[in-house]
């Protein structure tokens, strides 16, 4: 008898949120106050609307594979155990962004514990450092300045730019006007683009 085909976390929770119904307009913190009261596919929902998200923020961290796969299960385990303290937070996609990175940050140093590390070539006095950089290695760049910026411009960009929200939908669940949210966008952007200049990253892979 063939042995069952493995699945891995990721693919298994995707799946399984395909047979759930569409998200229901209901805000974070009221879907983590239904949680709470034992409503788990309220919880499901969460992972729906988060989830590509967070899943995005692993690959570009590790790679595809089962370290990503183990990063984003255990991002959402945080959450739901962490559920009571976070509840309260309009800006969870941030707050998932940032459990997401540290996932990520310390799959890395599990691996380098375990991998033997290549020395790179030394560069020659006219090469470019940035050269070589995938576009993964860019957007994982972007993550680490994204989780150094204050929650109030985080938020909005991990919400329009990473969550696929539309501005409406971002200041209503934000709780903030639309021309804070405006403001902050934009604000959060160009200051996003002038710490990527510093690094090297042109300005125009933001926005």
């Amino acid at each position: 008898m063939p042995a069952p085909r493995s699945c891995s976390p990721a693919r298994t929770v995707r799946r399984f949120l395909a047979q759930v119904a569409p998200a229901p307009d209901a805000g974070d913190a009221e879907l983590l106050s239904q949680f709470l009261a034992g409503d788990h596919e309220a919880f499901a929902v969460l992972v729906r609307r988060h989830g590509p998200m967070v899943l995005g923020v692993c690959r570009r961290g590790l790679g595809p594979g089962p370290d990503s796969d183990d990063a984003f299960q255990a991002t959402f385990l945080a959450l739901a155990r962490h559920a009571r303290q976070v509840r309260g937070r309009d800006d969870l996609g941030a707050w998932l962004h940032r459990v997401a990175l540290h996932a990520c940050h310390r799959a890395r140093a599990r691996r380098a514990k375990t991998e033997s590390v290549e020395l790179p070539d030394v560069p020659g006095p006219n090469s470019d450092p940035l050269a070589d950089l995938s576009w993964r290695e860019v957007r994982r760049m972007l993550d680490e300045e994204l989780n150094r910026l204050p929650g109030r411009l985080r938020a909005p960009l991990v919400a329009c730019y990473l969550d696929g929200q539309t501005r409406e939908e971002a200041a209503r669940r934000l709780g903030w006007s639309a021309s804070t949210l405006k403001r902050r966008l934009r604000r959060g952007l160009d200051v996003l683009r002038a710490r990527l200049t510093r690094r090297g990253i042109a300005p125009a892979a933001v926005g």
